[in-house]
């Protein structure tokens, strides 16, 4: 059988026995064994992180999952051996907070991950559920089409293909100046958040194109932007979405179900990806996990 392991690089998730034993069924019921890390429960340091993460990857399970986002994976980036992780064949898993560590994970070994899902999202999964069907497809190889997506801008070039990267917007932006952000030429950014007012978002999105991140790119797809909303100015985040990007010269995609609402989907960083503004479509290579 396949091997999964939990591990937790970020925040803690408390979970009482009953939950742990809905996680372990839902990958024995996909035919995957699952260890936990020893620190994946217990509060640890930055260290303690660090040696599960890479016990993990030196145990070459075949997928690494993350138990939560939080915070706090960016301050493995500089204790982790990226040499060793390169030789590893595991897939990881993560979201949220590991948007630092994953991409970090791309521009250190080349290799991709999966973003948008983690261990806590099994406790609310069904059998039948989207987001779990998709996980499934994603990690056995399937390309995955979206269809319809709202247009925010079709730049001058409608139809483009890079690599995805990127992930949490508010993750994102703190790798800027850092040895652990992408190279960003040719890739395609995927940006979401949540419970950020409009006026920060504007403030971060304004802070990648002055670091001329939109100069490299080949375009945008955006998430959902989870209650970013802000009691005392009126604007929401659609119209701060829309104003930012009216007169972007990259094809902008809106409303790719990513990000932190209920029944969200995951996608792979580090994979090839056409977007295409004509058609109001992505199409995005998925993952094959090596079968040992």
């Amino acid at each position: 059988m396949k091997k999964v392991q939990i591990v937790s690089p970020a925040s803690i998730c408390p979970i009482n026995t009953k939950e742990k034993a809905k996680i372990n069924a839902f990958f024995k019921n996909n035919h995957y064994t699952v260890s936990w890390a020893k620190y994946a429960l217990k509060q640890a340091t930055t260290e303690q992180k660090t040696a599960d993460l890479m016990n993990a990857f030196e145990s070459n399970s075949d997928i690494i999952l993350s138990l939560r986002g939080g915070y706090g994976s960016i301050k493995l980036l500089n204790q982790i051996n990226w040499k060793k992780l390169k030789k590893s064949s595991s897939l990881f898993v993560g979201f949220s907070d590991l948007t630092t560590f994953q991409n970090a994970y791309y521009t250190k070994t080349g290799k991709p991950s999966l973003t948008g899902f983690i261990a806590k999202d099994i406790l609310n999964l069904n059998k039948t559920s989207d987001e779990s069907n998709l996980f499934w497809q994603i990690i056995n190889g399937a390309d995955i089409q979206f269809c319809n997506c709202p247009v925010l801008s079709k730049g001058t070039k409608e139809k483009v293909t890079g690599t995805l990267v990127g992930g949490n917007l508010s993750c994102f932006v703190t790798l800027l100046g850092t040895p652990y952000m992408p190279n960003l030429q040719n890739k395609i950014l995927l940006l979401e958040d949540v419970c950020e007012p409009p006026y920060k978002i504007d403030r971060m999105l304004t802070h990648l194109k002055l670091a001329g991140v939109f100069e490299k790119i080949k375009g945008i797809v955006l998430g959902n932007f989870y209650q970013c909303t802000n009691e005392t100015q009126p604007q929401n985040i659609n119209d701060t979405l829309k104003e930012f990007f009216q007169n972007c010269k990259l094809p902008v995609l809106q409303c790719v179900a990513y990000g932190h609402q209920p029944h969200h989907m995951c996608l792979p960083i580090g994979t090839k990806t056409t977007l295409n503004t004509k058609e109001n479509s992505l199409i995005i290579d998925g993952i094959k996990i090596r079968t040992k």
